[in-house]
């Protein structure tokens, strides 16, 4: 199925309900990019498909989204620094594609909602900026391996690992290790999993 661009306005102008689901389809094509402050989209999830190109930047008016998942796709580009401003965004999953460039390093009202952020298998890089996560207690899911990130994941964060907390434990951390210190990760180092880690 080729995405046209009748079928694109239909994807996008999908609201009522708040929730859109076309995981696993075998799409191809672009995301569509004409989101507007109008749109009502609450959970977008278009995982496992063959999208290709760069991430809308016009998603970031869509101002009710809280879970946007588009893993294991072929996107390619860069985290549009329209995201940055995500105010509601909680669950971030972008994992399994083509993406590069940087995390941005200063502090972003995105960093603040986000509970769930996984990253993993791209080709993100330069340093991880862990202090942002530091400042919220929400995030419960750090999935950064098989990247070119850097930095350190600081002993506040794998304190967060405790078992006996409760809304504010981190259940998912992983990094590679090759490239990050951590003393709590999942880590994989030259892209695979380093048996025994993550305690």
């Amino acid at each position: 199925l080729r995405f046209t661009h009748p079928i694109c306005i239909y994807f996008v102008y999908l609201h009522p309900k708040g929730i859109l689901n076309v995981n696993n389809n075998s799409l191809n094509g672009y995301l569509p990019d004409s989101w507007d402050e109008n749109n009502l989209i609450e959970d977008l999830e278009v995982a496992g498909n063959k999208f290709n190109g760069p991430l809308p930047a016009s998603l970031a008016k869509a101002k009710f989204l809280k879970d946007f998942r588009a893993s294991r796709n072929q996107l390619t580009g860069s985290l549009p620094v329209e995201y940055h401003q995500f105010e509601n965004l909680e669950e971030l999953y972008l994992d399994q594609n083509k993406m590069v460039g940087e995390l941005p390093q200063t502090a972003e009202p995105f960093y603040d909602g986000l509970q769930e952020f996984s990253i993993h298998s791209n080709d993100f890089e330069g340093r991880f900026p862990v202090e942002h996560f530091e400042k919220t207690f929400r995030i419960k899911v750090l999935s950064l391996h098989r990247n070119r990130l850097t930095g350190t994941i600081t002993a506040n964060i794998c304190a967060r690992k405790d078992t006996e907390l409760a809304y504010t434990q981190i259940v998912t951390l992983t990094a590679d290790c090759d490239l990050m210190d951590c003393d709590c990760c999942t880590c994989y180092e030259g892209g695979e999993l380093v048996q025994g880690t993550g305690s």
